[in-house]
């Protein structure tokens, strides 16, 4: 499996963990059970999801400083989980360009967003990478 799958695989994972009630440990190997092509890049997948989930809080307050006419709470789950991914990966993964943190996640909305996500979160990452 490639990096840009068990991306994809993260985001899905950030999106459905709110749906259900569940712990995230119990949540994490039902969906490896699932998905058990995850497991080719467990420790990308593990530090993402349990780093996003863990931080979410402060993530949303900084996509929330690049959000024009919108609230962190308006803007679609799906969308909302490419957005943290993108920039959990970007403050915490130093081996991972932050061209390619950002390129990934406008890859994702465009086949997984609505019409306007990719353009959207283009423009949130980007002014997110000019203020580090």
């Amino acid at each position: 499996m490639s990096r840009i799958e068990t991306r994809e695989s993260a985001v899905f994972f950030i999106y459905q963990f709110d749906f259900r009630s569940e712990d995230i440990d119990t949540q994490i190997k039902l969906f490896l059970k699932e998905n058990p092509h995850v497991e080719e890049d467990l420790d990308y997948f593990d530090k993402t999801v349990r780093g996003v989930i863990a931080s979410r809080e402060e993530l949303d307050e900084k996509i929330s400083g690049f959000l024009k006419k919108w609230t962190i709470n308006r803007i679609p789950k799906l969308d909302k989980a490419i957005l943290e991914t993108a920039c959990f990966e970007i403050l915490n993964f130093d081996d991972i360009p932050v061209s390619v943190s950002i390129n990934e996640a406008v890859r994702l909305s465009k086949r997984y967003g609505t019409d306007d996500s990719s353009s959207y979160i283009n423009g949130v990452l980007s002014s997110f990478e000019k203020s580090l």
